[in-house]
Order: C-alpha cells, then structure tokens, then sequence
C-alpha cells in the first residue's frame, strides 16, 4: 500500500507540475443517489492556479472512480456536506469519516480564498498536512475555516441540490439516516480570465490614512482571490504588504504614521487565471498619534482640575481631548469634549473627587481627524486632602512630615511664596514612581497635605515637591 499511495503522490505532483505551466478551470459533475433513486447533480470546478496539489489528486481520484459509491457521510445544516471517505462504500457506517490510513495524504495549501457558500475545502484532521480523499461543501458562510483549511473549488451550478442534501433527516452523528451515494465524473473547462480590479478607496492621493482602515476596490463575481500589494516605493521593489484576501477589501492592520507616502494596488484570482494588477493609487498616512505624559498611568490623589499634558505631534494644528467616567468612551461617559486645543496640554473643568477617570487626546489637522492616543486612567483626589494654613510665606520650602514614622496617616507641609505649578510625589527607596498627591497650580501660600498610605506596605519612602524652580526631597518611614 505505501508503493500505491507513493505513486499516486508521484502522479499527483507530476500532474501539478503540468497544471501550473496551464491556465484555466477543471470542472466535474457529481451526481447523487438515494436508494437507487436519483437525488439530484451539481457542477463543481476546481482551482488549480491556487491549490494545484488537491486538484491534481482529486482529478486522478475521479479517473479511476474513487469517488463512485461513496456517501456524503456527514450533513450539517447552516455548516458542510461532508464526503468522499471510501468507508463508506462497503464498510460499517460508524467506520465513515475515519478513513483509510494507506490513502495518500496532500500538503496544506492555504490561500485568501474565504469559505463562502459553495467553496469547496479539504477535510483534514490536526495534523495540517493530513487531507486525502475527503471534501466538503459550505452550505453557509463559514470564514472562521479561512486560513485553516485548503479550499480547492466551488459550485458552480445545482447549488439547491447541495441544500437538499444537508437537510435530510440524519442522526445524532450528522449521518443521513438513509445513504446518499456520490457518482463524479468529469465535465468541461472554463478558461476564463478575470477582470482587471478597479480601485475604489482611498482616492488617488488620498490623506489621513490610518490602520484600521480599508483597501477597496470592486469586485468580480467569478474571482475568488486577490493579491494586494502597498509599498513605500511606487515601483513596487520592496512590498510593505503583500497579501491574498477572498473578499474585496483589505483591512490595513500594519502601517507607519507620519505622513508617509504608499502606494497600492490588486490584482485578481479566479482560481484558473489572474488578471493584470490594476492601476497604481497612492494615499498618505495619518500623522502620528500623540503619546500621553501626565498624568502619569493609574496616578492617583491627581488634581480635580489636572493639567492633561501629552508630546507635541507633528503636523498637527489641534488636539481634542476626551475625558470620561468609564473605558468606553460614550456620550453618556465623557465629560470633557473639547477639540479647540492648540498647545500640548489642557486643564480640565473641575472634575468629580476620588473617581476614576479615563483620558484620551486626538491629533488634528485642518483636513481630517488623525488617530487618537492610548486611553489612560488617573483617580483624583480630594478636595480636603490638601488646605492652606497660617501665614502667608516669603520662601519655597518643604517640612519634615509628621508624624514620622507614621501609619497610616502623615501630613507633608510645604511653602508656595508665589503662584505655581506644584507637583508633590510619593517615590519607593528605588526611586519608582508610587503615586503623585499634587499636580496642579497653586497660589500663595503654606499648605499641608493629609497623605495616607494604607495600600502600601512598610518601608522608607520618598517624597518630592516641585515648584517652579524650587525642589526639595525628604525621607519618611512607614511602620504597619
């Protein structure tokens, strides 16, 4: 049996070779039966411009009537016929599907072609590379196979034949209760070529492209792949995508933003032919999004008015800044929504205390909306965490916090002689960042912030203010 099935792949990839030099479809007639009574026939054609292996093999099954007397085995509404397994020609019905372990087995071919209703795939098991003698036909939209399985053909004629199949009565292993057996035999052959694909979207030149967004152009009914290239160089040398989709689109999921130039363009796949590439468009990314700074992520007792702060973009003209009670980003959620911003920073309207907040920034230009940064998360504090007390001061300063050691509770004392931004921040003895108290503009005046620190754990800490030019950094021990 290994001599057999050897020369059979010997066959397979002769025959493979011949097909790919050719052009053009291979189509075949399988005509059904159910006790002897005739159930009906579809016209398939294959695909051998794209899976040329499992076309060669099916066509030399069907010379020497492989399939003849084989059932469709496996019926399953809203999914697959399933067949072609020579079990069950002679043996046992719970033997079907298992298959003959001597068969030849057919190497994965993988490609865009999505598994529509009518494609034709190879069954297989785990093992990528186990397909033989076994196929099925979608009777429904099943793109979840894509990229799984190789799909070889497709129906091109008695398509409700396929959907009288898949609805006879069966048993709880998607077996018809009552055997339908297969004839094939080969019909005629189509070499049709595809048209040229007409580019859609974005337009030639086109701007503010960013990833997410779609490659479309129109499509063929006949084709059932296409290939998409985008580069950085309109000759094409060096492809920054190169990729097989079965649907007219492309959605960009990879790309450089900065303004920068690509160029694009489809050709089309009918399984037997392909078409020239079409014309060149290009389009220009979007310009970067912003990176956000301050707050910094999940800083806490931030300023219920607190300076949002994110790096300057360029080619940007405005920013829009969102911020919102929760990570989706909704009407209902969003308190913020200002799009008027023209430097890299914004103080937001007063905001609620000790909440969570979620924050985002849009880069603008004055022809389209870019892309939005990351969201991040602050929590503000409280409006009594930090007050002003005593007289009014004639230099910066920052006190030693008392008590201390301390737990849980300390208060921090510091001087502010004129109106600045003021940042008071709590660090570990490594120097990591564990949570800024202060961030926010404060006028004259001798404060003192109530600083708790329930949450972490015992040890020497620092704390650091910055006010203006002013700086200053003390030590203080939590004893739990």
């Amino acid at each position: 049996m290994k001599k057999i099935a050897l020369f059979i792949v010997i066959q397979i990839l002769l025959w493979a070779n011949i097909v790919i030099c050719q052009t053009g479809k291979p189509q075949y007639i399988i005509r059904t039966e159910q006790n002897g009574v005739d159930f009906g026939s579809f016209t398939i054609e294959l695909f051998p411009l794209i899976a040329p292996l499992h076309s060669a093999y099916f066509d030399s099954l069907v010379a020497i009537s492989f399939f003849d007397s084989t059932a469709f085995h496996r019926v399953v509404p809203d999914f697959v016929i399933q067949g072609g397994d020579p079990n069950s020609k002679y043996l046992p019905r719970e033997t079907w599907g298992e298959g003959d372990p001597s068969q030849a087995t057919i190497l994965a071919e993988f490609s865009g072609v999505s598994h529509l209703r009518g494609i034709i795939g190879a069954a297989r098991d785990t093992d990528i590379n186990s397909a033989s003698s076994q196929f099925y036909v979608n009777v429904a939209d099943n793109e979840s196979l894509d990229g799984a399985y190789t799909a070889f053909g497709r129906v091109i004629s008695g398509m409700e034949v396929v959907d009288l199949i898949v609805n006879v009565p069966r048993d709880a292993n998607d077996n018809p209760l009552d055997k339908i057996e297969m004839f094939v035999t080969k019909g005629g052959f189509t070499n049709s070529v595809p048209t040229i694909p007409e580019l859609i979207s974005p337009s030639d030149s086109g701007i503010g492209i960013i990833v997410g967004d779609s490659l479309k152009w129109i499509s063929d009914e006949d084709v059932v792949e296409y290939s998409v290239q985008l580069s950085k160089d309109e000759n094409f040398d060096s492809l920054y995508i190169d990729a097989k989709v079965g649907k007219s689109f492309y959605r960009i999921i990879n790309l450089e933003l900065g303004n920068i130039k690509y160029y694009w363009r489809v050709s089309a796949n009918n399984g037997g032919n392909k078409s020239d590439y079409s014309a060149v468009y290009s389009f220009n990314s979007s310009i970067k999004a912003p990176i956000l700074v301050s707050p910094a992520v999940n800083e806490d007792s931030v300023s219920i008015t607190p300076k949002l702060e994110w790096l300057p973009v360029n080619g940007a003209t405005k920013y829009k800044v969102q911020v919102s009670k929760a990570p989706l980003f909704t009407s209902q959620n969003i308190v913020v929504d200002v799009d008027t911003v023209t430097v890299n920073y914004f103080v937001t309207p007063t905001l609620q205390e000790k909440k969570s907040h979620y924050w985002k920034v849009f880069s603008l230009t004055d022809e389209y909306v870019g892309p939005s940064s990351e969201f991040s998360r602050f929590v503000t504090g409280s409006l009594t965490a930090i007050k002003s007390i005593g007289k009014l001061p004639i230099n910066f300063s920052l006190s030693q916090n008392y008590p201390n050691p301390f737990n849980p509770s300390t208060t921090i004392e510091f001087s502010v002689p004129q109106k600045s931004e003021v940042s008071l921040e709590i660090f570990n003895i490594k120097g990591e960042l564990i949570g800024r108290l202060i961030n926010s503009e404060l006028a004259v005046g001798k404060y003192q912030y109530n600083f708790n620190a329930n949450e972490l754990s015992s040890g020497l800490y620092l704390y650091k203010i910055v006010a203006g030019e002013f700086t200053s950094t003390k030590k203080m021990l939590l004893l739990k």
